[in-house]
């Protein structure tokens, strides 16, 4: 038998590479732009907190190299076998912490009454408005640092490892592919909540008009809430003396660059100029003129 050898140590300046894997799973996107899934992007927003930045940035470079092995979901864990440096692979996972029941019921009887979430998950997709719907009920639909815990056999103990970022990228592709993965990762069946919305498990009919989760007020309007629209259909595009009494201030928003920020990134990343500090720059200056601006007077009633 050959004596062990220890692994080589890199000199400054110098990189070793990860062993090659033949057939691994590659993720095109990683480090590149961002995945498509608003789950997936909160997701990678976590492992890039919870890990070095070397190590993150490492992850995603294994990601695209394919160095994962075999990844796969079973329930509320995400597991993989990722080729590193070392001669034999890392078993590496996520584990994320289910939602109590008690949530799931409450968020279920909420979607099942509100069209603008039965609608989307009856046609296969995941809104982002649901997280606010979940957080109303009591927990976040998305993961938080505090609901994954991250285990790996390279034992790596200062946060997520290159590794775990790895895993990271790899489920944020299947969370792409395949939306409704988040209820198994946080401990509910897919095909258990579309059978509540649609009725056969109990779950409240479907209404024509949407209950949001937050509802938007003015200040200084009237706060009672609205009739139903069938019983103002006649009278509904009216305004009627209550609009005199909604003051409307001319304010900066409360955080910067509201609009841009629910657009997110920019999809022209071949610009010679980034649009998005453009389009900031021109809204400062539109924002600041208008400020500025002083009212003119109303004219007097003689004037012509």
């Amino acid at each position: 038998m050959f004596d062990h050898v220890p692994p080589r140590r890199p000199r400054p300046g110098m990189t070793i590479h990860p062993r090659k894997v033949r057939g691994g799973l590659r993720i095109a996107w990683a480090g590149v732009r961002e995945p498509t899934s608003w789950v997936a992007r909160r997701l990678m927003e976590l492992a890039r907190q919870s890990a070095a930045p070397e190590d993150y940035s490492e992850g995603l470079d294994y990601a695209r190299r394919g160095q994962t092995v075999g990844a796969e979901i079973a329930g509320v864990v995400a597991s993989a076998t990722i080729q590193g440096r070392s001669d034999r692979p890392y078993a590496t996972a996520l584990q994320f912490t289910a939602i109590p029941e008690v949530v799931w019921a409450k968020a279920t009887e909420t979607m099942a009454g509100e069209a603008i979430y039965a609608a989307g998950l009856l046609a296969g997709e995941v809104p982002d408005r649901l997280d606010s719907l979940f957080v109303a009920c009591g927990s976040s639909l998305a993961p938080r640092a505090e609901d994954v815990r991250v285990s790996c056999t390279c034992g790596h103990t200062a946060g997520w490892c290159k590794h775990a970022c790895t895993l990271a990228a790899i489920l944020a592709e299947r969370l792409g592919e395949r939306p409704f993965a988040i209820f198994e990762l946080r401990g509910q069946r897919a095909q258990a909540l579309l059978d509540a919305l649609r009725g056969r498990e109990g779950g409240a009919s479907i209404q024509a008009v949407a209950r949001p989760v937050y509802e938007a007020h003015v200040p200084d309007a009237p706060s009672a809430r609205g009739q139903p629209l069938d019983e103002c259909i006649d009278r509904y595009w009216d305004a009627g003396p209550e609009l005199a009494q909604i003051a409307t201030p001319i304010e900066p928003p409360k955080v910067t660059h509201p609009l841009l920020r629910r657009l997110g990134p920019s999809p022209f990343k071949e610009w010679r100029f980034p649009l998005v500090g453009l389009l900031a720059t021109c809204y400062d200056i539109i924002g600041a003129a208008n400020l500025d601006r002083e009212e003119e007077d109303d004219p007097p009633p003689d004037s012509p």
